[in-house]
Parts: structure tokens; C-alpha cells; sequence
């Protein structure tokens, strides 16, 4: 399981860049469904690569099932635009009730750069107490407005002993050091 879940990481964590929402220069802001669709086409493209079928709004109303060719589920995924330290966000404690019917859970969301350390303590809470490892995409935001100021794509494993950063990277592509993207929006600029 856990080689699974080291190539789930790095292969959301690549991908996360393809097939980008915004491009620098012409528009720096999509809307909160252009998010939404890019994290299914993520996650769509991992099952894919790593031979797992995708399967959207099935089992319990989760956002997302990443199966085996047998239907059986490995993961089950939730996301979501709000932060998870506001009260109306329950994808958490919907994961932790449905991690009895998959090997591993999956929650992809938003945090302002300030509340980082409220959020992740409000996942590790709701998370207490289940027995599966529990896999946390966050994207860090400054907000200004109305408006999101991407910063860093950071991944944490949560567990019985508490979350545990494992990868962290750029939200935005062309912020990537020595990258194409960067070399492209060093042209625009």
C-alpha cells in the first residue's frame, strides 16, 4: 500500500501542472469550477497511469473512487474550495466515515497561508481515531479580497501520529525554479 500511495503523491503532485487553469499573463484567475475541474482531470489522469479506474460522485456520495479492475476501492477522494477550519466544510469527517470501505483517503483543498496551522489541526481532529492513513493536498493562498493568491502545493500524511509534511512545491507552474513554465512567463513579463 504504501508503494501506492508514495506514486499517488508524486504523480498528482507532477500532473498538478498539465493542463493548467490560468495562464500567466492573460488570466491570472479561474473560477472556483475551473478548480474543481482540474483537480477531476488530476486525479482522472493519475488513475489512469497508475491502472485504477476513476469513478466520480459513486460510492456514498464521495467526490471521487480511484478502483482495481475487480471494482474494489482503494481510494476514496473528497475536495473542496472552503477551508477546512470553517464550519460548513465536512468533507473530513464524510472521508473518515467512508475509510472502512477503501485502503486510503484522499482530501484536496484550499488554505490561506495564515490559518495553515488551524487547518491542519482541524484535519488531524476530525481524522482521530481512524486506522487508515488519510493523504492531504493543500493549496496555500494569500487572499486579497475576493481574490486567491496561489503560493505552494503542499502534501501532509495524516495518521494515528499526527500529519507529517511529505512534499512541498509551488502551486503555480511557472513559479517552478529552471522550469519550460518559468522560461515562459520570464517572456511574457
Amino acid at each position: 500500500m504504501e508503494a501506492r500511495i508514495n506514486d499517488f503523491t508524486t504523480l498528482f503532485n507532477m500532473l498538478w501542472y498539465r493542463d493548467f487553469p490560468v495562464v500567466l499573463g492573460s488570466i491570472e484567475f479561474a473560477k472556483r469550477a475551473d478548480w474543481t475541474t482540474h483537480i477531476a482531470s488530476t486525479v482522472r489522469q493519475v488513475a489512469s497511469i497508475s491502472g485504477l479506474f476513476s469513478c466520480f460522485e459513486s460510492g456514498g456520495r464521495t467526490d471521487a473512487e480511484l478502483q482495481f479492475a475487480d471494482r474494489s476501492v482503494w481510494a476514496k477522494l473528497e475536495w473542496e474550495w472552503d477551508e477546512p477550519r470553517q464550519d460548513n466544510v465536512r468533507e473530513i469527517t464524510k472521508l473518515a466515515g467512508a475509510a472502512y470501505a477503501c485502503e486510503f483517503c484522499v482530501y484536496i483543498g484550499y488554505s490561506q497561508t495564515k490559518y495553515l496551522d488551524d487547518n491542519l489541526a482541524k484535519i488531524v481532529a476530525e481524522w482521530a481515531g481512524v486506522p487508515k492513513p488519510l493523504l492531504v493536498i493543500l493549496v496555500t493562498f494569500d487572499l486579497e479580497g475576493e481574490w486567491r493568491y496561489f503560493d505552494r502545493l503542499q502534501t501532509y500524511r495524516i495518521d494515528t501520529i499526527g500529519a507529517e509534511l511529505v512534499r512541498d512545491q509551488p502551486a503555480l507552474p511557472w513559479c517552478v525554479p529552471n522550469s519550460r513554465w518559468q522560461s515562459l512567463g520570464s517572456l511574457e513579463g
